[in-house]
């Protein structure tokens, strides 16, 4: 892939999502949001990129991974006004199905578009399959890693925000209660995280974020959530209890050990 290319596909994603544009504020403002993530999850693959040291190419085809891994949330949206796959469809097979429809990707070579589709295919799932090659794996890993810090830092700001100004959407119509189920709780200790389908209250939807950190791959990740603390703010949103001081002890303490171990090939995950 070259410059040219890349700037094409920048220019046609800004041109694609115009034609979602709503009439309504409110309905555009859940769209603008996704507008906003899909860039700062560009920055953060690049932050992330850059601190492995990857080539170029790799540069370019984690950029191309990033812009598009959630074009499928503007139908999503459009169709079903939720961002909750299971009540609509799975948002990143509808990213693939946009960009086949279009044919977007049609200038790239076989090799980088399998890794871009399959990157943004397993980008939302709870594992990445073990059998992919080492190039996609990669990739595989680097989109997950940017989207959850740009996710945490979403909720956290979210929560930290007067209840009328919150949007809705973001919560994915989960119940208010503030109870959270020692079941939930257990996974995160287990180092796993509970299925969305299986979320019943906003606050378990938060205790789960927190638990994506068992998920991260890379250092400059680790690095990229010490630094901005998303975790500790999403955190302080919770009710206090000893159960939830020892989780977040528990959840630093693991960031802290990635942060001074030394992975091999820049992952933790063989």
């Amino acid at each position: 892939m070259n410059d040219e290319q890349l700037q094409f596909f920048q220019n046609w994603f800004r041109h694609h999502i115009l034609t979602f544009r709503e009439p309504d504020p409110l309905h555009q403002r859940s769209l603008d949001m996704k507008e906003e993530h899909t860039f700062r999850v560009c920055a953060a693959s690049a932050r992330i990129g850059a601190g492995l040291g990857l080539s170029e190419n790799d540069h370019r085809i984690a950029a191309v991974t990033a812009l598009f891994h959630d074009l499928g949330r503007f139908p999503q949206y459009q169709k079903y006004r939720t961002f909750r796959d299971p009540d609509s469809e799975n948002h990143a097979k509808l990213s693939l199905w946009e960009l086949n429809r279009y044919h977007v990707l049609q200038t790239l070579g076989v090799a980088e578009r399998q890794i871009i589709r399959r990157a943004i295919f397993f980008h939302n799932r709870l594992r990445i399959p073990e059998h992919l090659d080492p190039p996609t794996l990669l990739h595989c890993r680097l989109i997950r890693d940017a989207d959850k810090v740009d996710i945490l830092q979403i909720m956290a700001g979210h929560f930290q925000m007067e209840e009328s100004r919150r949007n809705p959407v973001i919560t994915l119509g989960l119940g208010t209660d503030t109870l959270v189920r020692d079941e939930v709780f257990r996974l995160l200790f287990e180092g796993r995280a509970m299925s969305y389908a299986k979320l019943k209250t906003t606050n378990e939807f938060k205790v789960l974020q927190m638990s994506w950190v068992f998920d991260i791959n890379f250092q400059p990740t680790f690095a990229i959530l010490k630094e901005r603390n998303d975790i500790g703010k999403l955190a302080a949103t919770l009710p206090d209890s000893p159960l939830l001081r020892k989780a977040l002890d528990f959840v630093n303490g693991y960031i802290e050990k990635h942060l001074k171990d030394q992975p091999k090939n820049g992952s933790w995950t063989e």
